[in-house]
């Protein structure tokens, strides 16, 4: 029995796969099994697998005679045959001790799962790669069951490649994907039911997974999110009936979540693409969905943050209002990104001060336009002196004033903003040299490969 199956669904991802395949070949945990499923690619990516299953017999391949996800998943997890069961998309690829580590705590923990922080990044331009860590803020290294789940002690994450599970406690829960036409969206369903049945699971404070933000053909970019977000609520709820997650304390989990599944998801597209035709009718009956609940009390003002609860009431009562504020969010959004990259691509060269998360974010939403006039960094705590930052030279305010006094200063700090501008003019720096990034600091965000129309 190999000591991990790694289950790897693709279709037309000939311009990754290389990268992909070779990471997961050569993990440090050598006691693998490779499950290749695909779709029908015909840009050469079956071709190229063809390869790596001739060279390595722990790489198997299966042509999937259906273009969904979640039957290619189901697919692979009927022919697996490890102990654990990992899972990478093919557009990215994996650190080499990966499997190795998360598989010795899996079973040193006896675990149902173990996950991981993961990086983001993009590729600004050929060779060059800037990487964001996503962190999932959890607690490290500490048991997780169900219960801490549902009484919201431990929030769902949403990826599901970051990390490996028991192929046991799948099996023996009957965890599986809808298999609905496409590839977008479809682990909604599987990660509800991951929560809703661990009794041990573990989160590493590591990074292991490299997750592609620059494919076209992402999920994240997909136009359909309503749709199929409200055929996994449906499956769900569905599920939940079949195995008896009736009780209230349950329910009352699922109508939480998936009350902010009904809006959330169509919030977060719309400023980057334009929904399909049947988003409207989808929209509605998530409405008419969460209005039940209402109704049940599985979802109620006690339960939620008072701006959840807000947004909740907006959607279910004032659909109206609720579309002229999400599309507003939406245009604000993306003139504000606009705004800032047009007046970065006027600057001769540019300084962020401050290279935490916000420095980070607006650093790669310049490069990711394009854009290639970023100096340094500058910041005052005297570790970062003289160490690099996603590529770039990180200085102490007084050298980056001193080799850069013509320079832009962008201030990515959000505590300490008029600190931080009191002492740069008193270096020599002048009011019409700064500005302040107040924009946002989430990797997902600033890595949208939209920035680069901006320009």
């Amino acid at each position: 029995m190999p000591k991990v199956s790694v289950i790897m669904p693709s279709l037309n991802v000939a311009p990754y796969i290389r990268e992909c395949m070779d990471s997961v070949v050569n993990q440090t945990l050598h006691d693998i099994e490779v499950i290749c499923i695909d779709a029908g690619s015909t840009d050469g990516t079956w071709e190229i697998l063809e390869e790596y299953a001739a060279a390595d017999r722990r790489v198997r391949l299966i042509h999937s005679d259906k273009k969904s996800y979640g039957y290619q998943m189901n697919l692979g997890f009927k022919e697996a045959t490890g102990e654990y069961i990992g899972i990478v998309e093919t557009d990215d690829y994996i650190l080499p001790t990966m499997y190795e580590e998360l598989y010795a705590y899996a079973v040193e923990h006896d675990a149902d799962f173990v996950k991981s922080d993961f990086h983001i990044f993009i590729s600004p331009s050929e060779g060059e790669r800037l990487f964001l860590k996503f962190p999932l803020r959890t607690a490290y290294n500490t048991l997780i069951t169900d219960w801490d789940y549902i009484n919201n002690g431990q929030d769902i994450d949403t990826f599901i490649w970051n990390g490996i599970y028991k192929r046991t406690f799948l099996l023996e829960n009957q965890i599986r994907f809808q298999e609905t036409p496409g590839a977008a969206y479809q682990d909604c369903g599987f990660r509800f039911q991951i929560a809703l049945s661990v009794k041990r699971g573990f989160f590493l404070d590591k990074s292991f997974y490299r997750y592609r933000r620059d494919n076209a053909g992402s999920s994240m970019y997909n136009s359909k999110c309503v749709l199929y977000n409200l055929s996994e609520c449906k499956y769900i709820l569905k599920i939940a009936q079949e195995r008896g997650w009736t009780d209230r304390i349950r329910m009352r989990f699922l109508a939480q979540n998936i009350a902010q599944l009904a809006y959330g998801p169509y919030k977060e597209m719309l400023p980057w693409c334009q929904p399909v035709d049947e988003t409207d009718k989808a929209l509605e009956e998530f409405r008419s969905m969460v209005k039940e609940f209402i109704s049940q009390e599985l979802v109620y003002p006690l339960l939620l943050p008072e701006y959840i609860w807000l947004r909740i009431r907006m959607f279910v009562d004032s659909p109206q209002f609720f579309e002229y504020h999400a599309k507003l969010e939406a245009d604000i959004l993306v003139e504000s990104f606009k705004k800032f990259l047009q007046n970065a691509s006027k600057r001769k060269q540019i300084v962020i001060f401050g290279n935490g998360r916000l420095g980070n974010a607006a650093y790669c939403a310049i490069r990711n336009s394009g854009l290639r006039n970023v100096a340094a960094f500058c910041d005052n705590d005297p570790k970062k002196w003289e160490t690099e930052c996603l590529g770039c030279p990180v200085k102490s305010p007084e050298a980056a004033v001193a080799e850069f006094p013509e320079a832009h200063f962008i201030i990515a700090n959000s505590l300490h903003q008029a600190e931080i501008k009191k002492q740069l003019i008193a270096l020599g720096i002048s009011y019409e040299q700064l500005e302040v990034y107040n924009l946002s600091s989430s990797p997902m965000i600033c890595t949208n490969k939209s920035f680069q129309q901006f320009i």
